[in-house]
């Protein structure tokens, strides 16, 4: 497993998947990449949490989790 979970997970500046390009913020990413994941409803939210989806690993992630291919999120270039 390429995913290490962090033993410092409040460092400022650590690079973590919170804020890796690979991590799929949105929720329904889950339950659309896993046919069935909708029956387990409130009980599969509730385990959750704030994991999400990493695309390169393909495998559920937790904010502070590190691994060595970590891309940050490009910045926003704001409004124009």
């Amino acid at each position: 497993m390429p995913v290490k979970v962090s033993n410092d997970r409040d460092a400022a500046g650590t690079p973590c998947c919170a804020g890796c390009r690979h991590r799929v913020s949105e929720r329904d990413a889950l339950e659309q990449r896993i046919p069935g994941l909708v029956a387990f409803s409130s009980g599969f939210g509730a385990s959750v949490a704030d994991s999400r989806l990493c695309r390169l690993h393909d495998q559920l992630v937790s904010p502070g989790d590190v691994c060595a291919q970590f891309e940050p999120v490009a910045p926003s270039l704001g409004p124009r």
